[in-house]
């Protein structure tokens, strides 16, 4: 029997170990990735996605304080004349060509001092509760000057009426009259002043003009 050198017993057995391997091992596909051998174990790497979410903090209200002022209103003339403290009168008329001057009398009936300043508000009416007639006295020049009037004093403003039978019918439109709406300066209050005539009632005809207040 021929024996075996312990060199060749060794290659031998390098050999078979060298098929074992090969055989353990999977083979590669085409596109280089190994496929498993039989009963072998695949590996999945999952990707994890995160995704930020921003949370948007509202801000504060914006608190808006208001601010109120106070304002004290005071009378612009405390010290005027009010109709209730007067008694309004006529004074003598005097013609002019066309027209006739007619005094306004204030006469204090009051028991204070007041003051009439500028120019009285007058117009003619129908009647004491009646409609206006026409157009209102237009401002006529002069002065206006701070008047003082007493208790039991006077002071006068001058009152231009025209004589409207001057006038063309169609434009005046003629209309009898009762007498004057007066206002005394500075004041809202009036009072009627009986003086029958004829007024135009087209409120484009100037009838009447007053000057200011005086002493």
């Amino acid at each position: 029997m021929r024996t075996q050198s312990p060199a060749r017993t060794l290659l031998g057995v390098l050999g078979i170990a060298a098929v074992l391997t090969a055989s353990a091992c999977g083979s590669t596909d085409e596109t280089g990735t190994a496929e498993p051998s039989p009963g072998g174990v695949t590996s999945t790497t999952s990707e994890a996605t995160t995704t930020a979410t921003t949370t948007t903090t509202p801000s504060a209200p914006t608190e808006t304080t208001e601010t109120t002022e106070t304002t004290e209103t005071t009378a612009p003339h405390p010290d005027r004349c009010l109709i209730g403290e007067l008694q309004v009168t006529l004074g003598e008329a005097s013609g002019a060509a066309g027209s006739q001057e007619i005094p306004l009398v204030f006469t204090n009936t009051g028991t204070r001092d007041c003051v009439l300043h500028g120019y009285p508000g007058v117009s003619y009416v129908a009647g004491p509760d009646g409609p206006q007639v026409g157009a209102a006295a237009e401002r006529d020049g002069g002065t206006e000057t701070p008047v003082t009037v007493a208790p039991g004093a006077r002071a006068t403003a001058a009152v231009r009426a025209t004589v409207v039978q001057n006038y063309p019918a169609e434009t005046c439109g003629p209309t009898p009259v009762a007498g004057f709406r007066v206002y005394p300066p500075n004041d809202t209050g009036s009072v009627f002043v009986p003086y029958a005539t004829t007024g135009c009632s087209q409120t484009g005809v100037k009838q009447l003009s007053v000057q200011p207040v005086t002493g």
